[in-house]
């Protein structure tokens, strides 16, 4: 497994999701609507919006892991990324989906004791 270290998060709750994994010193990338937790996304550079990524931007911060999401992103800028790294492109559809996906973001970005114990206490949750 490739060690990830220049990550951008094309979806606000992926943000969400690296900075609870405590991964956000990761992120060198978000899109304007990833505006949670305000205190640590507000140093990370902002490269458009979801629909209208700004890929000129995105390619001069070297990224070497993309996370997009099907409903969000389109697939003709996930297309032209995944030309230049790794994009990682999550289908989210249900709760058991969002785990799912929570776990395997936990393994592509070696996390997987954390995604654990958060997808755990989501479970207790329900």
């Amino acid at each position: 497994m490739k060690n990830y270290q220049r990550v951008i998060s094309l979806v606000p709750s992926l943000t969400e999701l690296v900075i609870d994994l405590e991964l956000g010193d990761r992120l060198v990338g978000k899109t304007r609507f990833c505006i949670h937790p305000k205190e640590k996304v507000v140093q990370i550079p902002i490269v458009g919006g979801t629909k209208n990524p700004d890929l000129e931007k995105i390619f001069s911060l070297q990224p070497d892991l993309i996370i997009a999401n099907k409903e969000e992103n389109r697939k003709e800028d996930v297309e032209r990324l995944q030309s230049h790294c790794e994009v990682v492109v999550t289908e989210i559809d249900s709760i058991a989906g969002a785990l799912k996906w929570i776990n395997r973001l936990g393994e592509i970005l070696d996390t997987e004791e954390k995604t654990l114990q958060l997808t755990r206490k989501i479970q207790e949750e329900l």
